[in-house]
């Protein structure tokens, strides 16, 4: 079957949304949710990188006493940060033959610009999630938030501030305890736990089902709907949002800030990560939270930039190209906790 001069695979696929006695349009059926885009506050900067400081030391406080010499401090510390915004892009031609032969009944453009969208977004979203942040010779990838907690130590080594909000699970079970520690440990809060769906059908199963590995800690769990009516889980009081963007993983990647972390691969064996989240924008700069940074690419409050392009030299076509210039932005060390190395089975008190 001859090309359709792009976006569309072939004349056919065109054809299927042109002919008189079909419903214009396509139905649905790529739907994912969870996608942290949506989750988090937005901060828009002009030029390619965003930068902030973290509090590293402050002056110690001494005691006096009467009639001894006060002395004074040159003590404060900071750490620079900077996150480089990072393209992902879309563009497709459209060829002006399909309209011209199969007439207007779908409005293709309008088509392909869902579709293309869609599909931008899709890229993001798991790259908000799995993008490696530079390591391992990717340097035009963003700090996703695997990328993010592998930067912040692990439990049991390194700066006590922050150590305790990353914990290997060893290739077991999801430990109620590990998660009410990050409760602990992140001490500005958190506004939602991120889970892999089959996760959080676990947590589901602790408080409804048989087959519970303990019973312990049921009083953590609740459930109810949220706005739009759909199944919402929480723990401790804060919703857990199920996400299909993360998904099964190799285990023992991505945990130390050096390597990233790999989705599964064929052979080996399933395990998952979940995450504590407390949202913030770098607008405020006393706020601890991650937030969603994208660069002066479209107008204000916009992070993609749509350009249409009326003719492509040497087609018969016109094209559209989407482009986003984006990153996390991790305020503090504590906008983030994660538990990895999950594996599929009943939660553990």
């Amino acid at each position: 079957m001859a090309d359709a001069g792009g976006h569309f695979a072939n004349l056919a696929e065109a054809e299927k949304l042109s002919l008189q006695d079909r419903i214009p349009g396509v139905v649905e059926e790529d739907m994912r949710v969870g996608g942290l885009a949506a989750l988090l506050p937005t901060s828009q900067f002009v030029g390619t990188k965003t930068e902030w400081n973290r509090e590293k030391t402050i002056p110690t406080a001494l005691r006096a006493g009467r009639g001894t010499q006060m002395l004074w401090q040159d003590a404060s510390e900071y750490d620079l940060l900077e996150r480089q915004l990072k393209t992902s892009y879309i563009q497709t031609p459209l060829d002006k033959y399909v309209e011209s032969i199969y007439g207007t009944r779908t409005n293709y453009a309008v088509q392909q610009l869902q579709e293309d969208r869609k599909a931008l977004m899709q890229l993001i979203e798991s790259d908000l999630i799995y993008g490696s942040g530079q390591l391992a010779g990717s340097p035009d990838e963003p700090h996703g938030i695997h990328a993010l907690a592998g930067l912040y130590g692990e439990a049991g080594a390194g700066d006590m501030s922050t150590n305790a909000l990353n914990i290997d699970e060893g290739e077991g079970a999801l430990s109620l305890a590990n998660m009410r520690s990050i409760m602990d440990d992140m001490r500005a809060g958190i506004d939602f736990w991120l889970f892999p769906k089959v996760i959080a059908t676990r947590m589901d199963q602790m408080l409804q089902e048989g087959g519970i590995a303990s019973f312990a800690g049921m009083g953590q769990i609740t459930m109810g709907a949220d706005e739009t009516g759909r199944h919402l889980t929480s723990f401790g009081g804060i919703p857990i949002i199920r996400s299909d963007y993360l998904v099964a993983e190799n285990a023992n990647t991505g945990t130390d800030g050096t390597t990233a972390r790999t989705k599964l691969t064929a052979g080996a064996t399933a395990n998952y990560s979940i995450f504590a989240v407390k949202a913030g924008s770098l607008a405020n700069a006393n706020n601890p939270g991650l937030s969603f940074a994208f660069g002066n690419s479209g107008e204000q409050g916009r992070f993609i930039k749509t350009d249409v392009f009326d003719k492509l030299e040497n087609f018969n076509a016109g094209g559209l190209r989407q482009v986003a210039y984006y990153n996390l932005a991790d305020g503090s060390s504590l906008a983030l906790g994660r538990i990895y190395d999950i594996t599929n089975a009943a939660v553990t008190a």
